[in-house]
C-alpha cells in the first residue's frame, strides 16, 4: 500500500475552477497556501467539460489551472467524472439510467446511473483513459480520486441491466436453480423458480414483504456491482500511473463492502466528515445521553477499520443543506477546528475540507465552504488558519497509528441484515450505541475490526478483549477463528441473538447459540422480546442491578461455566443471564440480552480496561480522549465538544504540542478546545507509578 501522507500532514480543500472566472484562479491558490492549505481538489463534476458532445473531446481543459499550481507548488487530487454523467449521454442512451424498486426512473441530478450497464461502463472506460494518458504526466497530480461517494443518495440498482447481472451472479454463485431455491427457500410462500428468467431483483411487494434470504444476495450483489465498477476505474488509471501516486475514494455508505473494495487496488479509503448533522434541524441534540457531533468518532474508527492509512476527503466547514433538505447552524467558532482535530485524533493523516467557496449555484448553495458568497475574509477562514498553525505542530504524528486495546467485531452480513430483519436491527442498533457511549464517557480507546473469511489470527490478537454484540450470521470458519483467539489467551463477549442463523440468513434446526454453543458453555432455554408492557428488566450482577433491555435469553450454564448475573423482573427471575467460561489461556462471555451503557460499563471493569490512562489522566466526560502512538510515544488528543470549560488533570508533567508548554495538574480546557498531550512510555516512573506502566504502557 502506498503511504498517501509521503511529505507531510495534509490540509487540503475541494475546488471548482470551472465554478469560477479564471481572474480568480491563482488569487484562490495564494490564499489557500495562505490559510496553511497544501492540496487541493479538482475534477468530480466535470464531464462535460471534456467531453461537451458525444467524441468532441477537450482532454487538456484543466491545463491552464494546472500550470498555475505547479507555478505555486499547490498538490492536487484529481477525480474521476463519473459521479455525474453528460446530460447527452443520458438523452442518447437511456439505458445507464438508475432505476427504483418501482421500476420508476431517476433523471437526475447526480449518481442516478447504474453500475451495471455495458453502455455506461463502456463510456466511462473512454473518458478515463484519455484523462489518465494526459494527466497522469502531471507532476503536481499526487494522486486520483474514483467517482465521488460511491452508493451515496442511491445504494440498491433496479435497472434492467441491473435485473441481468443480478441473475448472472445468482447463476455463478448457485450454479442450479434447485440449489438456490433450497439455499434461499424460496419454497416459503411458493416463490420457488423454474426457470432462470424469472429471475429478477425483488419489485414493490405487498406490505414492503421480502424474502430475507433473497434480500441479502440482493445487498451482496449491490456491493459486488459497486466494486466492479470501481475496479474497472482502477485498472485504467493504474496502467498510465507513476509509484509515487495513489488512488482512492471516498465516503462510506450503505450496501458497500469497504474492506473489500479496497482490494480493487485502492490505496487507502477517505471519509467525508460532516459532524455538524448532529444538530440538523430534523435531530433531537438535546435528547439525554445524545453525544452528537461526538457519535463521528464512531464514523472515524469504521473508517479507519477499513483502511489504517486513511484521509478525510471532505471536512465540515460550514452550515449545510441542499435547498430541498438538510438543514443546520452554522458551526460555532471553534468547531470547525475541534471537528479537525477529532478526525486526526483518530488517524487521518490527510483533512480536506468542503470547500474552498460557498456554491453560489445548485442545490447545494447552502452547502457553506470556507469563504462565503461575498468571498471576503469571515471567522472561518480566521479558523482555518489557527488550524494551519496546529497542524505545523504535528509532524510528529504523523504515521502514527491509533491505540487501542478493545474493539468491537463487525461483518457486512451481519450489517446489512440487521438493515432487512427489523428483529436483528433492533438489537444491533442499541448495543452498538450503548458500547460506543461506555468507551466514550470512560475514556476507553475502543477500535472496530471488521471479520473477513482471510482474517489472520495475529490481527485479532492484537486486542486483549473483542466484542461481537450481536453476530446473528455466524459460520464455522469464523466461529473456530474466535475460538482459536480466546485459546490463545484474548477475551470475546458475546450478547443476544448469536449464531441463530446461518450464512443465507435462515435459522437452522439447532439449539442457540448455534455452532459456539459448545465452547462458550450456555444454551439458550428461552428468549423474548422486552415488551412494552413490562416493567424494566435487570440483571443481579453481586452488589450491581444493571438493565437488561430490549431482548432477553435465559441461558443453562454447562458444568465449568460461571454464572455471573441473573435476571430481575419477568417470568424468568433468577435464571441465568450472563456466564462466563475459561477456553484455553482465555475467557468468553455470553450474556443475554442487549448491551446497556452500564453493563458494557461494568464488562470493561470486568476485563480490566476501564479507563486505561486514569493513572496519568482524571478526565470529565464531556470530554474525549483518542490516543495515537508510534510504539514508544502517545499522543493523548483530548477534545471539547461542549460549549463550557472543564477542568482536566494530569499527574504528571506533559509537553503539549499546540501551546509548546507542559501541563501538570489541573488545567483548563476551553469551550470546543482541543489539547495534545506526549507521553513518552519508554520514561522511567516512580514506584507510585509502577501501576500506570503496566497497564497503560504495555
Amino acid at each position: 500500500m502506498r503511504n498517501p501522507i509521503h511529505k507531510h500532514m495534509i490540509l487540503g480543500t475541494a475546488y471548482y475552477p470551472e465554478h469560477w472566472d479564471k481572474s480568480l484562479w491563482e488569487d484562490d491558490i495564494l490564499r489557500m497556501q495562505e490559510h496553511g492549505l497544501n492540496l487541493l481538489r479538482i475534477g468530480d463534476f466535470s464531464w462535460s467539460k471534456y467531453e461537451f458532445k458525444e467524441g468532441e473531446f477537450t482532454i487538456d481543459y484543466y491545463d491552464e489551472f494546472l500550470e498555475l499550481c505547479t507555478k505555486h507548488s499547490m498538490e492536487v487530487l484529481f477525480c474521476t467524472p463519473t459521479a455525474a454523467p453528460p446530460l447527452w449521454l443520458t438523452h442518447n442512451y437511456p439505458e445507464i439510467l438508475n432505476q427504483d424498486i418501482e421500476g420508476n426512473t431517476f433523471y437526475g441530478p447526480r449518481r442516478y446511473y447504474n453500475y451495471n450497464s455495458p453502455t455506461y461502463r463502456k463510456f466511462c472506460k473512454r473518458i478515463i483513459e484519455k484523462l489518465a494518458e494526459h494527466y497522469s504526466k502531471w507532476d503536481i497530480i499526487v494522486g486520483w480520486q474514483i467517482d465521488n461517494e460511491l452508493n451515496c443518495d442511491l445504494s440498491e440498482f433496479y435497472s434492467e441491466a441491473d435485473h441481468l447481472a443480478y441473475r448472472d451472479y445468482l447463476r455463478k454463485k448457485f450454479n442450479t436453480l434447485d440449489n438456490l431455491n433450497e439455499s434461499l427457500g424460496l419454497v416459503f410462500w411458493n416463490r420457488t423458480y423454474s426457470d432462470w428468467g424469472q429471475v429478477k431483483l425483488n419489485r414493490k411487494n405487498v406490505a414492503g414483504a421480502v424474502n430475507p434470504h433473497l434480500a441479502l444476495e440482493e445487498k451482496r450483489f449491490f456491493s459486488q456491482s459497486a466494486i466492479s465498477f470501481c475496479a474497472l476505474q482502477v485498472d485504467v488509471i493504474k496502467k498510465n500511473l507513476p509509484e509515487n501516486k495513489f488512488i482512492t475514494t471516498n465516503g462510506l455508505f450503505s450496501n458497500l463492502d469497504y474492506n473489500k473494495l479496497m482490494e480493487c487496488g485502492l490505496d487507502f479509503i477517505t471519509f467525508d466528515s460532516y459532524p455538524n448533522f448532529a444538530f440538523d434541524l430534523e435531530r433531537n441534540p438535546q435528547q439525554p445521553g445524545n453525544l452528537n457531533d461526538r457519535k463521528w468518532s464512531w464514523n472515524l474508527a469504521w473508517t479507519r477499520s477499513v483502511s489504517p492509512i486513511f484521509g478525510i476527503m471532505e471536512q465540515q466547514t460550514g452550515a449545510n443543506g441542499w435547498t430541498t433538505r438538510m438543514e443546520t447552524p452554522m458551526p460555532k467558532p471553534g468547531q470547525i477546528k475541534l471537528w479537525t482535530m477529532q478526525s486526526i485524533a483518530h488517524g487521518a493523516d490527510m483533512v480536506a475540507f468542503f470547500r474552498w467557496r460557498t456554491s453560489p449555484i445548485g442545490c447545494e448553495i447552502y452547502w457553506h465552504g470556507l469563504n462565503d458568497y461575498a468571498n471576503t475574509d469571515n471567522r472561518r477562514l480566521r479558523e482555518l488558519k489557527e488550524i494551519g498553525q496546529i497542524n505545523s505542530t504535528l509532524e510528529a504524528v504523523r504515521g502514527t497509528t491509533y491505540k487501542a486495546k478493545i474493539a468491537v467485531l463487525k461483518d457486512y452480513d451481519n450489517i446489512w441484515d440487521s438493515e432487512l430483519d427489523v428483529w436483528h436491527g433492533r438489537v444491533g442498533y442499541f448495543s452498538d450505541n450503548s458500547w460506543f457511549t461506555a468507551t466514550q464517557l470512560t475514556h476507553t480507546p475502543c477500535d472496530f475490526f471488521y471479520l473477513r473469511p482471510d482474517t489472520a489470527l495475529e490481527k485479532l490478537s492484537a486486542y486483549e478483549v473483542l466484542i461481537y454484540p450481536h453476530a446473528a450470521i455466524l459460520d464455522q470458519k469464523t466461529a473456530d477463528l474466535l475460538k482459536i483467539y480466546v485459546q490463545n489467551g484474548g477475551t470475546l463477549i458475546f450478547g443476544a441473538r448469536t449464531g441463530y442463523k446461518d450464512e443465507y440468513g435462515r435459522c437452522p434446526m439447532r439449539p442457540m447459540p448455534g455452532i459456539i454453543s459448545e465452547w462458550c458453555g450456555v444454551t439458550v432455554s428461552d428468549y423474548t422480546l422486552v415488551g412494552p408492557e413490562e416493567n424494566e428488566i435487570h440483571v443481579r450482577w453481586d452488589d450491581q442491578l444493571i438493565s437488561a433491555p430490549v431482548f432477553n435469553e435465559v441461558l443453562q450454564a454447562d458444568t465449568g461455566t460461571e454464572v455471573l448475573a441473573r435476571f430481575q423482573g419477568n417470568y424468568y427471575d433468577s435464571e441465568p443471564a450472563l456466564c462466563r467460561k475459561s477456553v484455553g489461556k482465555g475467557q468468553v462471555y455470553y450474556f443475554g440480552s442487549c448491551f446497556s451503557v452500564d453493563m458494557a460499563k461494568a464488562l470493561l471493569m470486568e476485563t480490566h480496561q476501564l479507563t486505561p490512562y486514569k493513572e496519568l489522566l482524571e478526565l470529565p466526560e464531556e470530554v474525549e480522549l483518542a490516543v495515537r502512538t508510534d510504539g514508544e510515544t502517545d499522543y493523548l488528543f483530548i477534545l471539547n465538544y461542549k460549549n463550557a470549560s472543564f477542568n482536566i488533570k494530569t499527574h504528571k508533567a506533559l509537553p503539549e504540542l499546540i501551546s509548546g508548554k507542559k501541563h501538570e495538574g489541573v488545567v483548563d480546557i476551553k469551550p470546543y478546545g482541543v489539547k495534545i498531550l506526549k507521553f513518552n512510555r519508554s520514561v522511567s516512573f516512580s514506584s507510585q507509578q509502577d501501576k500506570f506502566t503496566q497497564l497503560a504502557g504495555q
